[in-house]
């Protein structure tokens, strides 16, 4: 059974860096014409934590299927993804492959460009739990994203390993996800977030496919 009702689109968010206030200014309308008010869900002072940021976002509305999308990309694939969900698929992808825009290419765009133009590396297919994320509340709810990560990395693949196991698979769309520029966020590796974040997630493929031993994991956010 599908979820219905109104859909919710919840933006991670920390200000502070004036290109992704750029892109993040550019987006908000976009959203609205696509007929969504965004919710800017705040993270708490000290190291960033997107399962933090969008608890916030979730205080601040009542909808039953929950858009998460990052602060700095978009897709035309968010109507598909919903109607997908509101039929009963358990969590839905919006988007293909990733279109990483560079610096000139971001700039032409914030300024009225189409999207498009230079990228920093080739296209490639999105993996999971990054970029947007479509899902009902009720599943959210009961897969959250993991508080424990803290700084950036890693916190979407293990959401998704963990969606995957006891949610079943997501519906999964073809549309470009167009990422903007902005300077990298601090971390160990273009891989890897921290040491802690990779040793969390390999807890999370080590749990991946065994739903008791995934629940066990989600139970100890809870401690």
């Amino acid at each position: 059974m599908g979820a219905g009702g109104r859909v919710a689109v919840v933006i991670p968010w920390r200000g502070g860096c004036p290109h992704r206030e750029a892109s993040l200014a550019w987006l908000l309308p976009r959203w609205r014409r696509a007929g969504h008010e965004p919710i800017l869900a705040e993270a708490p002072p000290g190291p960033w934590s997107k399962a933090a940021a969008v608890a916030d976002g979730l205080r601040h509305t009542g909808a039953d299927v929950l858009v998460i999308a990052d602060a700095d990309v978009w897709t035309g694939g968010i109507p598909a993804a919903v109607d997908a969900v509101r039929s009963g698929w358990p969590w839905g992808i919006p988007h293909g492959d990733v279109h990483r825009l560079d610096q000139d290419a971001t700039a032409a765009v914030l300024a009225g460009a189409p999207l498009g133009g230079g990228l920093v590396q080739p296209a490639y297919r999105g993996f999971e739990g990054g970029g947007i994320t479509v899902l009902p509340r009720q599943v959210y709810e009961q897969v959250p994203l993991d508080p424990r990560y803290r700084g950036w990395g890693q916190e979407d693949e293990s959401h998704a390993l963990a969606l995957r196991t006891l949610a079943g698979p997501p519906w999964r769309g073809d549309a470009p996800l167009w990422h903007l520029w902005h300077p990298p966020q601090a971390r160990d590796s273009r891989r890897w977030g921290s040491l802690a974040s990779r040793a969390l997630y390999r807890r999370y493929r080590h749990a991946a496919g065994h739903p008791n031993r995934t629940r066990a994991l989600l139970a100890e956010m809870e401690v």
